[in-house]
């Protein structure tokens, strides 16, 4: 008879698992810009998974870098989700406004898949103080997709000036 239990709670557990489809992890918070009625989430994840500044800065198209500042910064994460790609960056300051843009170079669009490389600029204003600043920036990256109508095949990463070197995604 137990025997006869145990297979029983075996075969349900089976079934149960078998019917599940497999859900995207996302952002499961009604309140957010990226919020997926059908995404799944695990429990403390939304705050990674979730854009919740619904005035991300739009990416600026085939520029010259040197036409912009670069002062110093760090980044501390960077990650995509969906359409945006979140940043967050440390640097000094506390004084001035600071300003970031995320810009691309001119683009070649060659044979797939086509790396995009990314940057992000920071104009500092000669901030002279010292504190130390963390700030989360959020940029609206959808337009990447249109650059190269050939293909949706990209390849992006953002250069990081502090290591020189550029964060694959």
């Amino acid at each position: 008879m137990r025997k006869s239990f145990i297979t029983l709670i075996y075969i349900i557990v089976t079934f149960i698992i078998a019917c599940n489809k497999e859900k995207e992890i996302g952002c499961t918070d009604p309140t957010a810009v990226n919020y997926d009625p059908d995404a799944t989430s695990i429990p403390g994840s939304d705050f990674g998974h979730c854009i919740y500044d619904s005035s991300c800065l739009t990416l600026i198209k085939n520029v010259d870098i040197n036409d912009y500042l670069v002062d110093s910064y760090t980044i501390d994460t960077a990650f995509i989700y969906g359409d945006f790609l979140k940043v967050n960056v440390s640097y000094g300051g506390g004084c001035e406004d600071h300003i970031f843009n995320l810009v691309h170079e001119f683009l070649f669009c060659g044979t797939p898949p086509v790396h995009i490389p990314l940057y992000l600029t920071h104009n500092s204003n000669n901030d002279n103080c010292e504190a130390t600043l963390t700030q989360e920036l959020c940029f609206d990256i959808s337009n990447l997709y249109d650059l190269c109508e050939y293909t949706s095949e990209l390849f992006i990463s953002l250069n990081d000036p502090e290591n020189n070197t550029f964060i694959h995604f």
